[in-house]
């Protein structure tokens, strides 16, 4: 009968979804804010600055990894210093 009762629950939040209408407060647990759905445990990730839901592409954006730090290295004497190459040799067999 639970098998049943997990596919039934499936499917209603697959198809129709979850209308997220009864939700908790807004929490900030290691620097993340959001609020949780009662009735499917859905985290809904919330803006500390706006205390509004955030967008999918703000998510995105605070998912993506930073960009490496660009080294400007002026021209002159060291330049030859920090152009070299380092010979790497495969320890493949």
């Amino acid at each position: 009968m639970s098998v049943i009762r997990a596919i039934a629950s499936f499917f209603h939040e697959i198809l129709p979804g979850c209308s997220h209408s009864r939700q908790t407060r807004i929490f900030t647990v290691q620097q993340e804010t959001y609020r949780v759905c009662l009735d499917c445990g859905k985290h809904i990730p919330y803006s500390p600055l706006t205390m509004r839901p955030l967008t999918a592409r703000e998510i995105r954006n605070r998912k993506a990894v930073p960009v490496a730090e660009l080294r400007v290295v002026p021209i002159g004497v060291s330049t030859s210093i920090a152009l070299q190459t380092v010979d790497r040799k495969s320890s493949a067999a």
